[in-house]
């Protein structure tokens, strides 16, 4: 149970998170902003083969999913991935896997409010072609959700909870219009770029299922979390891989492959295409409001990543305050959003494709060191031989994907883990004195 603050124990977490919105939690962080910006990276990297692309990498995420759910109901604890690696490989790796997941989300959210601000202009035309306004639309966004969970979790799940219903509907609406106008002569060339260029159509894809993870990150404010954790774990898998194979069968249906990779909105433009301009609206609103719950829930991540291993003395102590009155760890919040608003900038430099995929690639590739951590220790703590085989098969698909992320992803992505051992040699040890559960 969550230990209550008294007068000589500062404030803990809070749970407060129930089976429905720890779904709302893993779906929209999921699928929120990936179903509306990624079909037009996978076709210009891939093309049609991106099905191929979305099916086996589905596939493979059972047995990541299969790794966070058992680990996740294990041991409850915020962080998630850093729990599991510190537990089963000491604190050198549980510090490491904590690093890499941090500058993932904050960076990855970068990703996240440009994808927002840039279905503005479907609303409002005049800001299109403007750099400008993007990226003030899209600090805006960050700030004013880091306010929100600033409030509490509640406030913060509340919004999830609602985006989940709200964006489902013309999701399955423009899905529908997709099929119907299915033409199979837009699957030629099915693989333009060769099969070669399947890995890293694969490791895009990843980029759609990070967040599987987000209930066994948010583990000491989930409602039971033996039960809760594993149950909106599977329950947010199957629904986000439902809603990204059906829009991704109905988008290359619909759409030529040239049309679809320079369509900086994609499902606006299905519903144009397929005699709907007032769908295409609706998307606009949907995508946006989407993109925020995603925001939204990778902002409330960010701000209990931290958390356990500052407690633990690996991050500095301040990383695990939490207010005592809505029980929000404030100071990872805001420390989170400084680093998203910095990873913004190169929207004012470049197209938002060019600053959109750099982005994701860095995120991903940070995002799959803790699922190798996760994989690893799955395998450690593993029960029998189908734990073991379940644990060393996700943690072999994890390593596949790692090698699709690129050349840019892998050196930058290296060079922010190296920073950040080098400053876990130097740091003093000390310890937070915030609340850890027992």
């Amino acid at each position: 149970m969550t230990q209550r603050a008294t007068d000589s124990t500062p404030p803990a977490l809070a749970r407060r998170i129930g089976l429905f919105g720890a779904v709302a939690l893993v779906v929209v962080n999921m699928v929120g902003s990936s179903v509306y910006t990624l079909p037009a990276s996978l076709a210009k990297s891939v093309g049609p083969l991106a099905l191929v692309a979305w099916l086996a990498t589905a596939l493979g995420y059972v047995l990541v999913a299969s790794v966070y759910a058992r680990l996740g109901a294990r041991f409850p604890r915020s962080g998630g991935p850093y729990e599991y690696a510190r537990r089963g490989f000491g604190d050198a790796a549980g510090f490491t896997t904590a690093w890499a997941y941090w500058w993932s989300a904050t960076i990855g959210n970068a990703a996240i409010a440009s994808s927002a601000a840039v279905y503005a202009p479907e609303l409002f035309p005049s800001l299109r072609e403007s750099p400008v306004a993007t990226f003030a639309i899209a600090l805006a966004c960050v700030w004013a959700l880091c306010g929100l969970n600033l409030l509490g979790v509640r406030a913060g799940i509340g919004v999830q909870s609602a985006i989940f219903v709200a964006a489902l509907v013309p999701l399955a609406a423009v899905g529908a219009l997709g099929l119907a106008h299915f033409e199979p002569a837009n699957l030629e060339p099915f693989a333009p770029s060769g099969w070669s260029a399947l890995p890293a159509g694969m490791a895009l894809v990843v980029w759609a299922y990070a967040g599987i993870e987000s209930a066994a990150v948010t583990a000491e404010e989930v409602v039971a979390p033996g039960a809760t954790i594993p149950r909106s774990t599977w329950i947010g898998f199957a629904l986000g891989t439902l809603v990204y194979l059906g829009l991704a069968l109905a988008l290359i249906g619909a759409l030529d492959n040239a049309a679809l990779a320079s369509s900086g909105s994609p499902l606006a433009l299905l519903a144009e295409r397929c005699g709907a301009p007032w769908l295409a609206r609706g998307i606009a609103v949907t995508a946006i409001a989407a993109c925020l719950g995603t925001l939204n829930g990778w902002i409330l991540l960010s701000g209990r990543i931290p958390v356990a291993a500052a407690q633990d003395g690996l991050f500095p102590a301040a990383l695990a305050r939490v207010t005592t009155r809505t029980r929000a760890p404030a100071v990872a919040l805001v420390a989170g959003a400084l680093v998203t608003s910095a990873a913004l900038a190169p929207l004012l430099v470049a197209k938002f494709q060019q600053a959109f995929q750099l982005i994701v690639q860095l995120s991903l590739f940070l995002t799959l060191v803790p699922h190798l951590f996760a994989a690893a220790a799955g395998l450690r703590f593993a029960a029998d031989a189908r734990e073991r085989a379940i644990a060393g098969g996700a943690f072999a698909v994890v390593l596949l994907f790692t090698i699709g992320c690129g050349k840019f992803a892998a050196l930058a992505g290296a060079a922010v883990i190296l920073a950040g051992l080098a400053l876990h040699v130097a740091a003093p040890r000390g310890r937070s004195g915030g609340v850890r559960p027992a």
